[in-house]
Formats: C-alpha cells, structure tokens, sequence
C-alpha cells in the first residue's frame, strides 16, 4: 500500500475516533476535568452545576480516541497487501463526515431550545 493511502486512512480513522470519543464522552457521562473558573480549580467528575467548563475534558477524551485508533490503523494498514480502490478510499472519507455530522448533531441537539 502506498503511503500517502496509509496516512489518509490513519487520518479517516483518528478523526472518526476523535468526534466519537468527544460525543461518547458526553452522552455516557464519563467523568473527565472541568475548569470551575470561579474557585480556579480543576475538577474530575461527570457533571457539574454551575459555570464550569468540561471542554478540556472532551477535548482530551477524544484526542486519547483519535491517536490510539490512528495508530491502530496505521499497524494494520500495513499489513494489507496491495494499493486501496477508490471505493475503499471514498469509504473512508464517507465514515469520517458521518461521524462529524453526528457529532454535530448531537451537539446543536442538546443546545436546542
């Protein structure tokens, strides 16, 4: 497989596990570090009332997802034997928007009114 297919499939994969593990994090209410900016402190939990920001913590959450699963696609990616067709390669690119537009979805979801 050339490089350049290894790459983009490591990226489709790392961002597809990015945005779940981000919205995972959210709807399964695991615990991860909100920044409580009026006591300045650094708080691990689920949820919180208040003003408290849990940004960082989905942030993190979803990075941990998006590079363990980039580094599992890039060792198995090179294991396959020959270049990629262009319908894998579109594959990809359609699980990566998918994941995005769930993720925004669900999102502007729970902003709504």
């Amino acid at each position: 497989m050339p490089r350049w297919q290894r790459v983009y499939l490591s990226a489709c994969a790392g961002i597809v596990a990015y945005t779940l593990g981000y919205t995972v994090t959210d709807y399964a209410r695991l615990p991860h570090l909100y920044y409580v900016q009026l006591e300045r402190r650094w708080v691990l939990a689920d949820r919180l009332s208040g003003l408290p920001s849990g940004y960082l913590g989905l942030w993190l959450w979803g990075a941990v997802a998006g590079v363990a699963f980039a580094a599992i696609a890039w060792g198995v990616s090179g294991r396959l034997p020959g270049p990629i067709g262009r319908r894998g390669l579109g594959l990809g690119l359609a699980w990566t928007m998918t994941s995005f537009l769930l993720c925004v979805g669900y999102f502007a979801w729970n902003n709504w009114p």
